[in-house]
């Protein structure tokens, strides 16, 4: 399946520096095992797949920029504030906690989306 980024988030995808991603998932699509298109320009003529990977893993998150909270839906919650929210900010490819909220700047749910094996802050390798 095909998943789509925004140009600023390619490099840090290919160097493995970005390792999930957040999104809406109403239809329940993702799931561990899907093959995903990384890809730039999705449905425009700009159209680029710049890689292939598996999804690993996919959790419930909640996120509350009101709080400054992160709530991902594992096990019993992992709740990520302060410093624990700049470290998953940095693990999806933002430069800094600032650039993280002023992206997420309105209470979302959603789904995370991993395709490597770092997975709740430590490597399962």
């Amino acid at each position: 399946m095909i998943l789509g980024f925004n140009k600023q988030f390619v490099s840090k995808i290919l160097s493995g520096e970005k390792i999930h991603t957040i999104r809406r998932d109403q239809k329940d699509r993702w799931k561990p095992g899907r093959i995903i298109h990384f890809s730039t320009g999705v449905r425009t003529k700009d159209y680029s797949q710049f890689a292939i990977g598996r999804c690993v893993s996919t959790s419930e998150i909640i996120i509350n920029p009101a709080e400054e909270r992160v709530f991902i839906s594992i096990g019993s919650g992992l709740v990520y504030r302060g410093q624990g929210v700049i470290t998953f900010a940095k693990n999806d490819g933002f430069d800094s906690l600032a650039d993280f909220w002023k992206w997420f700047n309105q209470p979302f749910e959603g789904k995370l989306i991993h395709w490597t094996l770092f997975a709740n802050g430590r490597s399962e390798e």
